[in-house]
């Protein structure tokens, strides 16, 4: 049963709003910041070219309050400039409407981008990338159904300006769904790139979505049984939302109270918030995990905790391999590491049993909604994977509440 708790609470010493989303009891996904926090993440800006990067195909645009960002462009971008029509060689001083994409990373500046988009509960319009997309996610008849039908709302492919993608949870809609939102998309498009092309630079156009406005569109609310809440304004907003979709499993969303033992206890959230950053994960069948984050990438170690004799070594290298990478999956997730993660499993000897680990690897990280991709293993027997960066991990987050 996937349930999600959304609450506050203080986390040594600091108010934060707590999300957790909970598997058969367990916390599989955790998310933290200050309640009153304002994301960047999201936000459109009229931006100035600051610097152009031609080695890298890429330049810094600075946003409001003069903040430098990373913008990488190739040929095929096609920006929306305010102080010039046409599209010729990016030059410092260029103004354009450019989208935050991620958030300053470590010691890396924001990234943004001028493929602007959009975000609704089941589709997404995009004003650089012209296709038609579907998510992989929903079973491929319904993929089909879903696309024919969003095409006969659109204009033809010459003549359309932007982008459509559909989103997984689009599966569980309407068709009467899709088309308003459809309209309600294209209107708010059409509106910031208007407002964008007549405002000085440096404004901020739209601003970048809520920690909660975030959580309702990206969660697969089909897979989600309950939602439990002690704030009264969130309980509110998701009931809201929840009635609006068109789900054939609506998930039920309950208002907590109880004096005697806040939410967060009952979860046991700050446990599981200790537990998400200590760098040992145990392994039931004695065996543990390291994980460590360097400036370059992330390390995680399997250890087996245990000796056993050389006649059950291999069978059981084998299992402790197998659960190890099932509980990686999940600490991917749970602590949102992102980039470069490399992993060193415990040495096989059998070709077939190193198969078999690699594509048990892929299939436990299908469940994770940020791509992660399984690479290769290396000839010393390292697995190389990369998790797309979206957000800040765990980590990081708990570090900004000290902010």
């Amino acid at each position: 049963m996937k349930q999600l708790v959304i609450t506050h609470m203080d986390f040594n010493g600091c108010p934060c709003l707590v999300t957790a989303q909970t598997e058969n009891g367990r916390v599989i996904n955790i998310h933290v910041e200050k309640p009153d926090k304002q994301r960047l993440l999201g936000s459109i800006h009229v931006g100035k070219v600051q610097k152009v990067l031609p080695n890298i195909n890429g330049a810094f645009v600075e946003i409001e309050n003069h903040l430098p960002c990373y913008y990488p462009y190739t040929k095929n971008t096609n920006p929306i400039f305010t102080n010039r029509d046409s599209f010729r060689e990016l030059k410092a001083g260029d103004e354009l409407l450019v989208q935050v994409t991620q958030e300053a990373l470590k010691t890396k500046a924001p990234c943004v981008s001028s493929n602007l988009s959009f975000t609704g509960n089941y589709l997404v319009l995009t004003t650089e990338n012209t296709k038609l997309g579907v998510s992989p996610k929903i079973p491929k008849p319904a993929r089909e159904g879903l696309k024919s039908y969003i095409e006969q709302l659109l204009p033809a492919n010459e003549a359309r300006s932007y982008g459509v993608i559909i989103r997984t949870n689009a599966a569980k809609a309407s068709m009467s769904d899709l088309s308003f939102e459809l309209q309600q998309l294209q209107t708010e498009m059409d509106s910031v790139i208007h407002k964008g092309k007549f405002s000085p630079c440096f404004t901020r156009i739209k601003d970048g979505v809520s920690a909660m406005q975030q959580l309702l569109k990206n969660i697969y609310w089909s897979e989600i049984e309950k939602v439990v809440t002690d704030d009264r304004d969130i309980f509110q907003l998701v009931d809201t939302y929840i009635r609006k979709l068109s789900l054939a499993c609506p998930c039920h969303v309950n208002y907590y109270q109880d004096d005697l033992l806040p939410l967060h206890k009952l979860y046991r959230l700050e446990h599981s918030l200790i537990q998400a950053v200590n760098k040992k994960v145990w392994l039931k069948s004695g065996g543990f995990l390291v994980i460590e984050q360097t400036e370059a990438f992330v390390s995680i170690d399997v250890n087996s905790g245990k000796s056993v004799s050389k006649k059950q070594a291999e069978e059981m290298y084998r299992k402790m391999n197998l659960e190890a990478a099932k509980e990686i999956a999940l600490q991917l997730r749970l602590r949102n590491l992102y980039g470069m993660i490399l992993i060193d499993f415990i040495n096989m000897k059998d070709t077939g049993d190193q198969s078999e680990l690699i594509n048990a690897m892929r299939t436990f990280v299908k469940d994770d909604r940020i791509k992660t991709v399984i690479v290769d293993v290396t000839a010393l027997g390292i697995m190389e994977v990369t998790r797309k960066k979206e957000e800040k991990s765990l980590a990081e987050q708990l570090l900004e509440l000290n902010e």
